[in-house]
This record gives C-alpha cells, sequence and structure tokens, in this order.
C-alpha cells in the first residue's frame, strides 16, 4: 500500500532500499518478514513512519476490478494502483472518524447496488429526489456529500491521465477526482461517476457501454432535455453557447454534444464548433468566471473539525493511522498555510543546515 500511494514499482522500491525486488515480493506477501533496517529504509524510501508498516494494514484493499475507471489504456497499471490505494487510505480515515462521528446516510435517491435501466430516467429520478425538478444543479458535490457520498482529490496522481473514478467500498461510495480540467469539466465528471454508482453495480472498467451510459445519466442530470434544447441558441456560436454553459454549470463542449443528442445541431455543427473550441484551447482549459473557483469536497474537512472538537484531534487520528500529520492534511485536502521551517544548528560560530 505504501509503495502504491508512492507510485513506486517493486524493482523501483528495491532499487531505493538496496535489497531485489524479489525480496520485496516476499515481503509484501508475508513470505519473509523485512529486518528493523530495512523496514527503516522503506519509511524513510516512502515518507511515511515505521509504525505504518506495523498496524495490520491493508484494511481495505481495492483492485482496478472494483472501481469504475474510464479507460485502461490511458493509463498505466501503476497510476491506478496510486489511485486506488489513495482511496483504501482514505477509507481507513473515513472509518475511524465514524468511529466519533456521524457521517450522513447514503441516499442519492435511488438505491445503490442495483441496475436502474435507463439512464436518462435515472437522472430524472434523481433530480426529483433533490427537490431539483427545474434549471441548474447548484453544487453538485455538496449535494453528493449531504447525501452520504465522499468525494476527494487525488493528490500525486498523474491528472492528465486519470479524470476521475468511482468505488463502493464496504458500501460507502467514493468518488475521486483529479486536478485534470476546469471546474466545468470537473462538475460532469461528478455526475457521471454517480451515474456508474447508480447504473453499474458490478464495475467493468473500460466498457465502452458503461461510459456511454454513465455520460447520459450526467447531461441529463445537469442539461435536462426538457428544458436545455429551448435554451440552446438555433446557431452554434461560442458567445451565445457560453452564456447557456456557464448558466448550467458545464462546459461549451458538453453543451454542444447534448445539442447534438437532442437533434439541435448536426455533427458538421459539432465538428465546427470543436474546431473552434481547440483553437481557443478550450477544449482543455475553457475560461470561467474569475469569482468562481469551482466546488470542493469538504465533508471529510467538517467531520475532522467535528472530530477534534469530540475528543479526536488531527495529531491523534494521524498517530492512530501511523501516516504523518502532513500526509493526513494532503489526503483531506487541507492545505498547510504555515510558513516551512528548517532546523539549523551552529558549531564553532558557524550555521550548518
Amino acid at each position: 500500500m505504501a509503495r502504491e500511494l508512492a507510485g513506486l514499482r517493486k524493482r523501483e522500491l528495491a532499487d531505493r532500499i538496496d535489497r531485489t525486488a524479489a525480496a520485496v515480493s516476499q515481503y509484501e506477501l508475508g513470505q519473509s518478514r523485512p529486518s528493523a533496517e530495512t523496514l527503516g529504509r522503506c519509511a524513510r524510501a516512502l515518507d511515511l513512519p515505521v509504525g505504518f508498516f506495523t498496524s495490520g494494514r491493508p484494511h481495505l484493499r481495492l483492485d482496478t476490478a472494483h472501481a469504475h475507471f474510464r479507460s485502461l489504456r490511458a493509463t498505466t497499471a501503476v497510476q491506478r494502483q496510486q489511485a486506488l490505494a489513495h482511496v483504501e487510505l482514505l477509507w481507513e480515515v473515513t472509518d475511524q472518524l465514524e468511529r466519533v462521528i456521524e457521517l450522513p446516510a447514503v441516499d442519492v435517491g435511488l438505491p445503490l447496488g442495483m441496475p436502474h435501466g435507463d439512464p436518462a430516467a435515472a437522472a430524472r429520478t434523481t433530480r426529483k429526489a433533490w427537490h431539483q425538478p427545474t434549471g441548474p444543479v447548484v453544487h453538485l458535490v455538496r449535494n453528493l456529500e449531504a447525501r452520504g457520498i465522499v468525494v476527494t482529490r487525488i493528490p500525486a496522481v498523474d491528472a492528465e491521465t486519470i479524470d476521475a473514478f468511482s468505488a463502493a467500498p464496504h458500501g460507502r461510495p467514493v468518488i475521486a477526482l483529479s486536478g485534470k480540467g476546469n471546474p466545468m469539466r470537473q462538475r460532469f465528471s461528478v455526475a457521471h461517476e454517480l451515474g456508474h454508482l447508480l447504473l453499474h453495480p458490478d464495475p467493468a472498467p473500460g466498457s465502452g457501454h458503461h461510459e456511454r451510459e454513465a455520460n447520459a445519466f450526467a447531461a441529463e442530470l445537469l442539461m435536462p432535455a426538457a428544458e436545455i434544447g429551448d435554451r440552446l441558441p438555433a446557431r452554434a456560436e461560442v458567445p451565445a453557447l457560453k452564456e447557456v454553459a456557464d448558466g448550467y454549470g458545464v462546459s461549451v463542449a458538453a453543451l454542444v454534444y447534448r445539442g447534438k443528442d437532442l437533434g439541435v445541431y448536426n455533427d458538421t455543427a459539432v465538428r465546427r464548433m470543436m474546431a473552434t473550441l481547440g483553437r481557443l484551447g478550450w477544449t482543455t482549459r475553457e475560461p470561467v468566471r474569475a469569482d468562481y473557483r469551482g466546488e470542493e469536497p469538504e465533508l471529510l474537512v467538517r467531520a475532522v473539525e467535528l472530530a477534534a472538537a469530540h475528543g479526536l484531534p488531527l495529531p491523534r487520528l494521524a498517530a492512530t493511522l501511523h501516516i504523518g500529520l502532513p500526509r493526513l492534511r494532503g489526503l483531506l485536502g487541507m492545505h498547510d498555510s504555515r510558513p516551512r521551517l528548517r532546523l539549523i544548528h551552529g558549531s564553532g560560530g558557524g550555521l550548518d543546515e
């Protein structure tokens, strides 16, 4: 787990601790026990306390087959395992927090763990359950967190290869986001992963059919057909499309494809508009309002604050998990604004770092 969190292959860790890859495999399989010296080397190489290796991990073990990944070709096995290890460790944090406080019950309007048929119908049912019959969904992430889904950002994972993925370990769904794309694209990614959680109880990573269904769910959730069609400009032009897209919290590209699905724009219009967006650089970095900073997860941060007020302060939680306070802050998305200090000591009037 520690190796995967660091994004290392076995042979890379072996090189760092001056051991063989076969020895690392034996340690991980429990076929041999590393010496105290070797554990110390592992701790330094992986930037974790030695205690991390003595606490009975892993409490949760995920693999690619347990998660909804959009594409297996776009990511390496190491990248996927690094992202999954993040969720494994986050599950441990959540488990500890739930011993002190009660997180919201999982209730997104439809039961998880069973197929729900037509994606658009499932999205309409979800909107109705959220008392959102018309108009844009305001703060999608907060809606999900209030309904028991943990949303997190993946630190230290290549943001150019992973948009998002989701899993439901032990019944508590997790949607993990990278930093890829602008806030509007990320909103669509969150809706897409919710579609997977509702429509696909058995993950099939890289399945084109599953991906199309999740996209259809997200499109209907964020841009309902019953109202968005009347708001689309008859001619696909950037300024008019941008105004509608901003109002619904989606990218112009997503809105254009929605127009195609609804029969408002033909293939020629879509190709022309996508070429225009490409020239503008909007396919990857569409501008957003200066006052809009996107939707940031806050459920776990608020849970930590509440736990701290009731006997589980952050340093104690970090010590219980044996992960160190800086890593715990990073895992929770809590940015430490304190100045970084380094210890120096004097010797004979001089200062040595």
